[in-house]
């Protein structure tokens, strides 16, 4: 495993945990990459919903 793309939610967290207690050449979190797609719609909403 190379790196994960997942969403924000927080039990990816423990997911990236546990791949680094199971994988022993897996770095963790230095790996793990937010989905774009979905931090700019978080992003897009939290403005819009000021309007």
């Amino acid at each position: 495993v190379l790196s994960v793309t997942a969403d924000s939610a927080s039990n990816n967290t423990t997911l990236m945990e546990e791949l680094e207690e199971l994988l022993d050449n897996f770095g963790g979190m230095k790996f793990y990459v937010r989905c774009f797609a979905h931090t700019l719609n978080l992003t897009a909403k939290a403005t819009l919903c000021q309007f």
